[in-house]
């Protein structure tokens, strides 16, 4: 693979502020001689953003289109395949985060196979002040991830994250949310896969455009981390024969042969776990 980096930008309807991140991604990444694409990935838009992302070829910077809305974490999925170098990274399209900051993260992929911006950590700032709702928002968000999911990160949902490609391919594929909670649960996946995770502080420019509706959303990240959690344990059944379960049942359940036999069914019918060989 082609040493580089390889920096997605998921956009939907971003027309006023696609143009100054493009500009600032480009300036920073060539100041580091390394090769490097931007690519902007835009889904079920209804502006100009594609058009104004397309006046920056020159800089680097492709675009690739899909006609439906697919979401924050569907449109990285979408993008990855698309890239070409080594490391991969992926930042929001209104420039949150200071041109040292996107540095300090890919320099960290020296030695580590993640790299995720922190808003939490001693270092970090905010530009602006961030409403009250939202910073409680927040801190509730990370109790709930620390404490159902077993994440030591102290700011799972910063949008600057860049990765190993050799890490990050193996678990996307594992990733099933598509809306806020996936930077969640590719943390998930990369802590279950066992790879190392560098959290930096970060210099935070808090945009009052946010789109993210907290009144919406917080029933919805509640039920994500969820079927983070439920989607594990799944897996590990899935590894466990239907007749290991029976037998299980059985004996430490103290059900019948009969009911047992029952759910040995029941769980191959619903491919929890794999029919008997």
């Amino acid at each position: 693979m082609t040493r580089g980096l390889s920096l997605l930008v998921p956009a939907w309807n971003e027309e006023r502020r696609i143009g100054a991140a493009l500009e600032r991604y480009a300036s920073v990444l060539e100041a580091t001689g390394d090769p490097f694409e931007i690519l902007v990935v835009t889904d079920g838009v209804t502006d100009r953003t594609p058009s104004v992302a397309r006046s920056y070829a020159s800089r680097n910077v492709r675009v690739q289109e899909f006609p439906i809305r697919l979401g924050k974490g569907g449109a990285i999925i979408a993008g990855v395949p698309l890239t070409k170098y080594d490391r991969i990274g992926y930042l929001d399209a209104d420039s949150p985060v200071s041109s040292a900051d996107i540095h300090a993260l890919v320099r960290a992929l020296e030695t580590a196979d993640a790299a995720v911006g922190s808003r939490r950590l001693r270092g970090s700032m905010f530009v602006k002040n961030v409403p009250f709702a939202r910073r409680v928002f927040r801190v509730g968000f990370n109790v709930l991830t620390r404490s159902v999911l077993g994440l030591r990160i102290r700011d799972t949902q910063c949008g600057a994250k860049f990765f190993r490609r050799s890490a990050l391919l193996p678990v996307l594929a594992r990733v099933r949310l598509r809306g806020w909670a996936f930077d969640a649960a590719i943390l998930f996946e990369l802590k279950s896969a066992g790879h190392t995770i560098q959290e930096i502080p970060v210099t935070w420019n808090y945009d009052n455009d946010s789109r993210l509706p907290l009144v919406q959303q917080v029933p919805i990240m509640m039920l994500s981390v969820g079927f983070i959690r439920f989607r594990s344990v799944l897996r590990v059944l899935r590894g466990i024969s239907p007749r290991t379960c029976s037998w299980f049942a059985r004996t430490f359940m103290h059900l019948t042969p009969e009911r047992s036999r029952i759910m040995e069914s029941a769980l191959t019918e619903m491919h929890v776990v794999p029919p008997t060989r």
